[in-house]
């Protein structure tokens, strides 16, 4: 059973999480993820010690929790670009947390300690899959990542226009199957 204390944690969490991925890290206020998680500041301040510890808890357990989810693999990237597609339609605040946290992460040891921890797995993962024949060889793998990543969020994200109306699940599968098929085409050797 949870404690009172990690629940308050938790809703302070969940609530930094939406702030951020809503108005960035420099919109993000206090104030507001306090109210919004029935906390205090003084309670908020309790497990955060500043907006910045709290912006890299945020993105610990975004990245923990997608990594669990889309797990890269080397031999085939395909899939992962649509587990992660999956993951971005499902949360687009997680989309949206990335594209602020790309622009302007702070400059915290910490944040840049949770994304090495994460890209580095995957990173080799990649690697083996050039090594095994899975994957052009020619390509940068953190390059490769960054690619696969933009056209798995970028089609995830609702668009207008096209012959399917955008929030449709037609919609949906088709761009999913756009970006399954993009990565396919991105990673075969020459």
């Amino acid at each position: 059973m949870r404690s009172a204390g990690e629940a308050t944690r938790d809703r302070i969490l969940a609530s930094a999480k939406e702030e951020f991925a809503r108005y960035g890290f420099a919109g993000a206020r206090i104030n507001r993820i306090a109210k919004d998680a029935r906390a205090s500041k003084d309670r908020l301040y309790a497990y955060f010690a500043s907006k910045e510890d709290l912006f890299s808890a945020v993105m610990a357990q975004w990245t923990v929790e997608t990594t669990a989810e889309t797990a890269l693999r080397g031999d085939d990237l395909p899939a992962y670009t649509g587990r992660l597609f999956d993951n971005y339609l499902a949360h687009p605040e997680n989309a949206r947390l990335q594209e602020w946290a790309d622009l302007e992460a702070p400059e915290t040891v910490s944040y840049h300690d949770i994304r090495r921890n994460t890209l580095r797995p995957k990173i080799a993962e990649i690697r083996q899959g050039q090594a095994d024949g899975h994957i052009d060889p020619s390509w940068n793998p953190t390059e490769l990542l960054i690619v696969i990543t933009e056209i798995a969020r970028t089609l995830a994200l609702p668009h207008s226009g096209g012959d399917v109306r955008p929030g449709s699940s037609r919609a949906a599968a088709l761009r999913r199957q756009t970006a399954v098929d993009a990565v396919r085409r991105l990673i075969r050797s020459s």
